[in-house]
């Protein structure tokens, strides 16, 4: 596998919202409350690629599926 088909580590919330279908109020308070972990980097908010799959996880287990 080629440096071009390799999936990032770690997201912006800018990217994370193209990857999500959520409103950029309901990322915030996700993080906010602890669902979804983030680090920073610099001023930079940034989230890892398994703390986006273990949030999404999280929804759908909310959801009843």
């Amino acid at each position: 596998m080629d440096a071009t088909q390799t999936k990032p580590l770690a997201y912006t919330v800018e990217q994370t919202l193209e990857l999500v279908p959520l409103s950029r109020t309901r990322l915030y308070a996700a993080i906010g409350n602890g669902e979804l972990r983030t680090f920073k980097d610099g001023r930079r908010r940034l989230i890892s690629a398994q703390a986006l799959q273990e949030f999404v996880a999280l929804l759908e287990r909310r959801a009843g599926t």
